[in-house]
């Protein structure tokens, strides 16, 4: 009897969901942080007529704090108003849809049993999932390029699409480090789950 305790608290503890209210305040801060490092800490470049931004770094750091919809939601509007804000609305819905996958690496090994440290941001699980978000920048960059403009500007872009996703993943690191050393995610996790026991994660 006294073993199955412990087991009780953890399902328990697993069932708790977030509070939808808490939540949906936390995705739209985290939609305004991400159309702000978007749209304005960037750097023009004139092959493409588009920038080089670090609100992917952003993106990650909300899909490690959001439930999965949540984060992608937050990481499409935010992407979406970032395209409006820079005058380019004719690449805000693709914007949109890529940046909400980029959050799916994240929360796919959220789910899984292999991610242990949950009160942390930055971990080797991380670092992994940001270069699987990157990669789904390069790829759904390609595809809106060719759809958008031609196969071969897409193509062109290849040698150089590599440094956004570089740029944000390190931005990320610093700045998710810096929020660990700040307990960040554990003082959010009590907001959002209004519970004594401490939760093992957001999603």
């Amino acid at each position: 009897m006294q073993k199955t305790e412990p087991k009780t608290v953890k399902e328990k503890t697993k069932k708790t969901k977030p509070n939808a209210l808490i939540t949906l305040c936390f995705s739209a801060l985290f939609a305004a942080i991400i159309a702000v490092a978007t749209a304005f800490i960037k750097v023009n470049t004139a092959s493409d007529e588009g920038y080089l931004h670090f609100g992917d770094s952003m993106i990650y750091l909300a899909s490690c704090v959001l439930p999965l919809p949540y984060a992608m939601l937050a990481s499409a509007v935010g992407g979406f108003l970032a395209d409006l804000i820079a005058g380019v609305p004719m690449w805000a819905p693709f914007t949109a849809v890529i940046k909400a996958f980029n959050a799916v690496p994240f929360a796919l090994l959220y789910y899984s049993n292999r991610y242990k440290k949950k009160d942390k941001i930055l971990t080797g699980a991380t670092v992994g999932m940001s270069v699987a978000s990157g990669l789904v920048t390069i790829v759904g960059y390609f595809l809106a390029t060719w759809t958008l403009l031609s196969l071969e500007s897409a193509v062109v872009g290849i040698p150089t699409c590599w440094i956004q996703p570089l740029g944000s993943a390190i931005v990320f690191y610093i700045v998710a480090a810096a929020l660990d050393a700040a307990k960040f995610k554990t003082r959010v996790n009590r907001l959002l789950y209004k519970t004594k026991n401490k939760p093992s994660s957001f999603i």
